[in-house]
């Protein structure tokens, strides 16, 4: 690809008028929303300050939605020079001579006429090979003085690592690098019911039902503002949306030089053992892949892309996972799950329906539940981790050295007596324990709905 100033302007129209940025195609697809969900990036984003910065996060999340607001916004709030916002997809910049001389043109065209603040957003940087090694050159070189630069990637290691190599460069900010991931259920329902007070309990167990409805759409959807919008709108997800997300994963794996049978061969395991623990040697004895090693190389892909998340085994004792055990594997979002498994069923032309046929089997979907809180916690403790003896706790989560214990019973009816042999075992440790609809609160139990857990600890 040929580096010239046309090719630039292509990429940033609003250097001949500002207002062309409202009739940019993210900018009118926001507007159309329905339910706009405005990532928190739009107000952390640091506009007088030197910085190096990423935003990570899967694909279609709205990472490149989010960039054209804040170029929005400096564009027409900060009222910031036109030619001052430069904005490039690098999804055909081949590797960092290519990106270097890319921001080197952009830089050669600005800086000669006005020294001011310039705001550089370079969209999907992991596609180009090496990228670190043309930005730390230009840092080094002085040619990103007075300008902010925001980066996307879609690909947690690849972007992370290729950060940290640039120590010293990044700025002096307390953050640098943000995510951007499916929401919560805590963000969803303050998009979806912004009127219920979501800091109040005697609120939210007010407004159950409702909640409950809620969280059973939200299993649904998942956290994509797409798939959210879509479902309210329309009353279902249509294929094309399954398959889009599908289609990310697919060439995501193939560009890992990993092949697209294996992906679903494993992937049609950890559909049946969600939930429950296995060992790579299990997972790749029984999906066919002849090495154990093979399995866990996707899987941890697969985390890095933010599709999966594997949950350890924890020693109570040392309080220290023990990753040679059989190890959990969730779901990073419903919608995530729902592609796979309707895939898995051989339904290629309506993924919505076995969505529903799905959820219609209390079993299967306290499984998905189980995947949903799992993911949450580990967002709000940065770990998760279950144990098993002769009893099991699905999740443990460590802070400051302090243990929290999880355990999930999403049915109609439940006891706090049912978990009198967690108090024998730990007699002076606090168990929640996330329910249907059934609240109620003990010295050392807890038994909270689903829905109002979720919102807790959202907002904690």
């Amino acid at each position: 690809m040929e580096i010239n100033l046309q090719i630039l302007q292509q990429h940033n129209p609003w250097w001949f008028r500002e207002e062309v940025i409202l009739d940019d195609e993210k900018i009118v697809d926001y507007e159309r929303e329905t339910y706009k969900y405005v990532p928190l990036i739009l107000s952390d984003y640091p506009t007088k300050t030197d910085a190096i910065l990423t935003l990570r996060g899967p694909r279609q999340v709205g990472k490149s939605t989010s960039i054209k607001l804040l170029i929005r916004k400096i564009l027409l709030e900060l009222k910031t020079p036109r030619k001052h916002v430069f904005y490039f997809s690098l999804d055909r910049i081949e590797d960092f001579n290519q990106l270097y001389e890319l921001i080197d043109c952009y830089l050669k065209n600005v800086r000669p006429a006005n020294p001011k603040r310039l705001y550089i957003f370079l969209d999907e940087i992991s596609f180009v090979r090496e990228w670190q090694r043309g930005i730390k050159a230009l840092a080094d070189e002085g040619k990103l003085k007075n300008a902010t630069l925001l980066m996307t990637g879609s690909n947690l290691l690849d972007i992370g690592k290729g950060a940290e190599r640039m120590p010293g460069r990044r700025g002096k900010l307390s953050r640098i690098d943000f995510e951007l991931l499916p929401m919560s259920f805590a963000d969803f329902i303050h998009l979806i019911e912004p009127a219920i007070e979501l800091t109040d309990i005697d609120s939210l167990i007010y407004h159950q039902d409702l909640l409950l409805h809620r969280f059973e759409e939200y299993l649904i959807t998942g956290g994509f503002p797409l798939s959210v919008n879509l479902f309210y709108s329309r009353g279902h997800i249509s294929s094309y949306m399954y398959q889009l997300y599908l289609s990310w994963i697919e060439g995501d794996i193939g560009r890992a030089g990993k092949l697209e049978r294996n992906l679903y061969q494993i992937m049609s395991r950890i559909l049946v053992h969600m939930s429950t623990g296995i060992s790579w040697y299990g997972l790749s004895k029984e999906s066919g892949i002849a090495s154990h090693a093979t399995v866990q190389e996707y899987v941890e892909i697969l985390e890095r892309m933010y599709v999966l998340r594997s949950v350890p085994y924890i020693d109570l004792s040392s309080k220290m996972p023990m990753y040679r055990k059989n190890r959990k594997l969730y779901f990073q979002d419903p919608l995530i799950f729902h592609c796979f498994s309707g895939k898995n069923s051989g339904i290629g032309d309506n993924f919505f329906t076995e969505c529903r046929r799905f959820l219609n089997d209390p079993m299967e979907k306290a499984k998905l539940v189980e995947s949903v809180i799992g993911i949450n916690i580990f967002q709000r403790y940065h770990n998760c981790f279950y144990w098993q003896g002769q009893k099991e706790i699905d999740f443990v989560a460590k802070k400051a050295g302090t243990l929290h214990f999880f355990e999930v019973k999403y049915q109609e009816k439940i006891s706090a007596n049912e978990f009198s042999w967690f108090l024998k075992m730990r007699p002076r440790t606090k168990l929640t324990v996330i329910t249907k609809q059934h609240y109620e609160k003990h010295r050392l139990i807890d038994l909270i709905p689903a829905p109002v857990f979720l919102i807790q600890l959202g907002l904690e």
